[in-house]
């Protein structure tokens, strides 16, 4: 179907990710990944393939099964830019904030890393362009019956050099419905909110995001976010981990604070330091992520970093992972 099509672009990369963490011993873990892509673009159609192969390592010749294999991406579309309609497994970019999204219900959050590439959802988007600053954009999650899919809408277009987008989401068979806005400006700062509500069958909250960056002299860049939960916890004798081990949730309190500050003297510097920290700010406990991006080659990045978890014996951040911190080297090519 790609050759069909047209010219073929093919790109992706491979890397090793070994961590060493430190609990009652040291140890360490990681695994190999590989993403390859198949793009064909055509001025009113075209698709995308992506393969994304991980191999921890412990996996051997003889254990290594069709489980390590994921297709994450097999979509088609047709139509020009400005309408357009993408059928098959896709990444669905919602929101507008950096780390936290309420309106986000397709991507899990990563607050590791929060450009770490995703396995894409099975969807039928729809777009339509209605000027070069006002769309409306539709999405259907197919599964099993009209009732249990999952139905959004997405009006977006820009009000006082503020691009504001109004957004609403249905899925008839948990009795759930998210109604959102979302802004993204520049006066100065660069500045971006992100507002959801969710009615649900037994319980209705909020959940909002509100952000700021700014670039100091000598490329000094920082970001700052927070994030409000109203379907978490403010107490962290009600934690349920559990939740959290399932994939359920990604957080369990109801109020963070995300920021960071880099410095990138232009984007092919060889050396990038980066550091991160993410606050719980209802029981106080903290992730701190150091970074170094080396970029040897061209294509060949070395990232050096840590994640060290603070905080007391009940609180999230100590009891999300078995390790008390851990370092990492990784090696990362592109092709």
């Amino acid at each position: 179907m790609l050759l069909l099509i047209g010219q073929v672009d093919i790109s992706g990369y491979v890397e090793t990710r070994p961590f060493l963490y430190r609990n009652d011993s040291l140890g360490i873990t990681g695994y190999n990944r590989g993403w390859i892509e198949f793009k064909a673009d055509g001025l009113d159609y075209g698709t995308q393939v992506a393969l994304d192969f991980i191999v921890p390592y412990d996996t051997t010749f003889f254990s290594f099964a069709v489980d390590n294999i994921e297709i994450s991406r097999l979509a088609l579309w047709i139509g020009h830019e400005n309408l357009r309609l993408i059928a098959g497994k896709q990444r669905l970019y919602w929101g507008v904030a950096r780390v936290f999204r309420p309106l986000d219900v397709f991507n899990p959050v990563n607050y590791f890393e929060p450009g770490y590439e995703k396995p894409g959802s099975n969807a039928l988007l729809g777009y339509i362009s209605l000027g070069t600053l006002t769309s409306i954009r539709g999405v259907i999650i197919p599964h099993n019956n009209l009732k249990q899919s999952l139905y959004g809408t997405r009006f977006g277009t820009n009000l006082l050099m503020n691009d504001i987008g109004l957004n609403i989401m249905h899925r008839s068979s948990e009795k759930k419905t998210i109604i959102g806005a979302e802004i993204t400006g520049e006066l100065i700062l660069g500045y971006w909110g992100e507002y959801s509500y969710i009615w649900e069958d037994t319980v209705d909250y909020s959940k909002f995001s509100l952000g700021i960056d700014y670039t100091f002299p000598f490329m000094i860049y920082t970001m700052a976010e927070y994030f409000f939960d109203g379907g978490g916890e403010d107490d962290s004798a009600n934690y349920d981990f559990a939740k959290i081990y399932s994939g359920e949730r990604t957080t369990l309190a109801q109020q963070y604070l995300y920021f960071t500050v880099s410095i990138v003297p232009d984007p092919f510097a060889i050396v990038q330091p980066r550091i991160s920290n993410l606050i719980n700010l209802n029981d106080r406990s903290l992730i701190i992520m150091p970074q170094v991006n080396f970029s040897i080659f061209e294509n060949t990045d070395i990232i050096v970093g840590m994640n060290y978890f603070i905080g007391s014996q009940r609180s999230e951040f100590k009891n999300i992972t078995p390790y008390d911190g851990a370092v990492y080297a990784w090696m990362k090519v592109y092709f």
